[in-house]
């Protein structure tokens, strides 16, 4: 179906020569790393409509025979205009934080900004290979063009935040940053257009001869000719500057007037980001409550009340009037071409029909999984689990009493047990496809003993983090006790304090038919987070709270992931394999599942944090480090949870794609991956609604004190590490 506005009579090849187009485009190939192809694959963020190369292959046709197809040289012309056009979005993501592009998820959402932007460098490059083939001109043209493009996105970044931009400002940076690639890909198409018109040429100019083109031919005649050539050829190159200005103007309107939904990404991320585009440089030019939100970051509420200001101001309309003024600009450029006026009108009425389109469009929201609740039988089933583990804490004495097994910090540990088992059940049942129940008495042992685990994590976690624990060598201490309990003899545990009695118990049960890497790897992971909790506990006796960019490792060492990853392979009774596990996406979708679920973890316990000065929380740490207030702390990491959110469920959606592209999984990647998707049962619990954060009895917990002194010097001889 051919672009809007354009009648098919008229252009009757468009469709079939766009087809070309995208053949042409492809993704960049990273030679040897088949599964890094989808990095350039079109890139997340192509423009579908490829409005860029319609412009070209337009522009070409106008000034040859509109009823022919064109020529392998137009279509390469095109699709450079194209990649250039994506390579800089690549770019432009990363800049804007961008997580969005069209409905679906930005190229740097999915694989982060250091691959994003070489992605783009690669798109880029690609792009301006395919215009060396085509000839010096075209070469020079689009370098000439990219440096004017990157120079308006210069002015834009360095105009960031200030409320004194100017309009003239405003006006260099879009004419840079989007008009340019519309100027080059109008003036492209005619220089193909008009390189056709020649004949045969000699090579004096470097052509390279494209395939199926013919002869190279030279960029322009000379003479009296050559001067009408260069007047077509500025004529439609005019043209598409005026139509790029008009393009931005509109594109900086809808981000104001637009919903989410309507147009498929987020909206008013402008105004949010520092980026004052026209309608708001006017408005505050009149309104002095609307200066005064600006030239700061400013919270989702200030920005709404902003955009709510520019509405009113009448702004938005004189930005349109100012638009549609380029539009007849661009129309009028195109008054001298006279070879084909049905063709040119077509021209005319496919850039009306562009800003009608933008305008009017409706595209459909990307629905939202719901979330699922459980069935009976699987909450049942979790339920037989945590009666478990609550005996089990009774009977090994971490818990002296049922009713400290009932206190709300393992309550809220079980609480989150009994919503996940039953999930990571399903889930495993159908990648092995069957009943994983179905009498598996080493399933239903493998969800015990990490049930176990899980809870037993949180008994460490709050030993170190007991308010009472004030003496830096009582901390040390403990770690090396600690140490000496995981290290311990299974053949002789220690059977006087609950702590040794549960891991003699426990590690048998995780580590039955784990290989000999998996069992050192997974106590090193433990011993690695007994050091990060000393760490901590001495951050929270001196008071220091770390920066943001020290907060991520530091709370990740401490909490427990590298054990979760390892509790996960144990209920899956599967290994990763260490080249899967060390893959750039994988660590991405770790990186970001982290961070979702333990800044999620900061919200929902931010007030017994600050109570007990706990330093590794995320809100503590911005507030330390700017100064703001805790509900401007508070919204800036739940505006962070939403992004890394969004990220990780886009990450995901890849990850089975990713598993069947690598090479050494013997066709089990579906298996592997389904390890990622139980992650995402932790990612998707709320957190703040577990027991654990908001509690619901008054029941007194265990007795962290004397779990501490059953595994001290002075208990018992420490046995001797490995």
């Amino acid at each position: 179906m051919p672009p809007s506005g354009i009648d098919p009579a008229v252009f009757p090849c468009l469709e079939a020569d766009l087809d070309r187009v995208r053949d042409a485009l492809g993704p960049v190939r990273i030679h040897g790393r088949p599964e890094l192809d989808a990095l350039t694959l079109e890139g997340a963020g192509t423009s579908r409509g490829l409005v860029r190369p319609v412009l070209a292959l337009l522009s070409y046709y106008v000034l040859t025979d509109p009823s022919k197809p064109a020529d392998d040289r137009a279509v390469l012309a095109a699709a450079a205009t194209e990649l250039l056009h994506v390579g800089a979005l690549y770019h432009d993501d990363v800049v804007d934080h961008a997580y969005e592009r069209r409905g679906g998820p930005s190229t740097n959402a999915l694989w982060g900004q250091h691959l994003a932007i070489l992605a783009g460098d690669c798109v880029m490059l690609s792009g301006l290979g395919m215009l060396a083939g085509l000839g010096q001109r075209e070469v020079a043209e689009g370098v000439r063009a990219s440096e004017r493009m990157c120079a308006g996105m210069v002015m834009e970044a360095a105009d960031l935040y200030s409320a004194s931009r100017s309009e003239q400002s405003y006006l260099d940076a879009i004419g840079g940053k989007t008009a340019e690639l519309f100027t080059l890909a109008c003036r492209l198409g005619a220089l193909q257009a008009i390189a056709k018109g020649t004949g045969p040429q000699a090579t004096a100019n470097g052509a390279r001869q494209a395939p199926g083109s013919g002869a190279p031919r030279e960029g322009r005649q000379e003479g009296r000719e050559g001067g009408r050539e260069e007047g077509r050829e500025e004529a439609l190159a005019g043209f598409g500057r005026e139509f790029g200005l008009a393009y931005q103007l509109h594109d900086d309107i809808l981000d104001l007037t637009s919903t989410e939904e309507e147009l498929g990404k987020p909206v008013n991320t402008d105004l949010s980001e520092g980026v004052y585009t026209l309608p708001v440089i006017r408005a505050a030019s009149r309104d002095r409550d609307l200066g005064r939100l600006l030239g700061k970051e400013v919270t989702r509420e200030e920005a709404a009340r902003a955009r709510t200001l520019v509405l009113a101001s009448g702004a938005v309309e004189e930005a349109r009037a100012l638009a549609d003024a380029h539009v007849a600009k661009a129309v009028d450029q195109l008054s001298g071409l006279s070879e084909h006026p049905r063709a040119v009108a077509e021209l005319k009425a496919y850039a009306q029909a562009v800003f009608d389109r933008r305008t009017d469009s409706r595209p459909a929201a990307v629905p939202r999984q719901a979330r699922q609740t459980p069935r009976s039988q699987e909450a049942a089933h979790g339920q037989q689990v945590t009666r478990w583990v609550k005996d089990w804490l009774v009977d090994t004495g971490l818990a002296a009493t049922p009713a400290e097994a009932d206190h709300h910090r393992l309550a809220g540990a079980m609480w989150m047990i009994e919503r996940i088992l039953p999930r990571a059940t399903d889930a495993a049942a159908d990648v092995e496809g069957g009943d994983v129940e179905g009498g598996d008495e080493d399933a239903s042992e493998r969800k015990r003993a990490t049930a176990a685990m899980g809870t037993l994590i949180c008994v460490w976690d709050d030993i170190f983090e007991d308010p009472r624990l004030t003496d830096p060598r009582a901390v040390t201490e403990l770690r090396e006790n600690l140490v000496a309990t995981l290290r311990q003899d299974p053949a002789a545990p220690w059977t006087h304090g609950a702590i040794p009695t549960a891991w003699a118990q426990l590690w048998p049960r995780l580590h039955k038919g784990r290989t000999a890497r998996w069992r050192e790897a997974f106590l090193d992971s433990i011993e690695e987070t007994f050091h990060a909790c000393e760490r901590e506990a001495l951050h929270r006796i001196s008071g220091y709270i770390p920066s943001t960019a020290e907060y991520l490792p530091l709370r990740r060492s401490t909490s427990g992931f590298e054990i979760g990853m390892g509790c996960s392979e144990v209920l899956q009774d599967r290994e990763i394999p260490a080249a899967l596990r060390g893959h750039r996406m994988v660590r991405r979708l770790e990186e970001l599942a982290f961070f979702v679920i333990f800044a999620e973890n900061d919200l929902a316990g931010l007030d017994q944090d600050e109570a007990d000065r706990i330093p590794y929380n995320l809100v503590r740490a911005i507030r330390h480090e700017t100064g703001c207030s805790r509900a401007e702390a508070v919204e800036r990491v739940e505006r962070q949870v939403a992004e890394k959110r969004a990220q990780y469920n886009a990450v995901l959606a890849y990850v089975p794609v990713l598993f069947r592209t690598l090479p050494g999984l013997s066709g089990q990647g579906d298996r592997y991956a389904a390890i990622y998707d139980r992650l995402k049962l932790f990612v998707d619990v709320r957190q703040p609604e577990s027991e654990r954060y908001a509690p619901r009895t008054e029941a007194a917990g265990p007795d962290l004190a004397r779990l501490r002194r059953e595994i001290s010097r002075s208990a018992a001889t420490v046995p001797s590490q490995r």
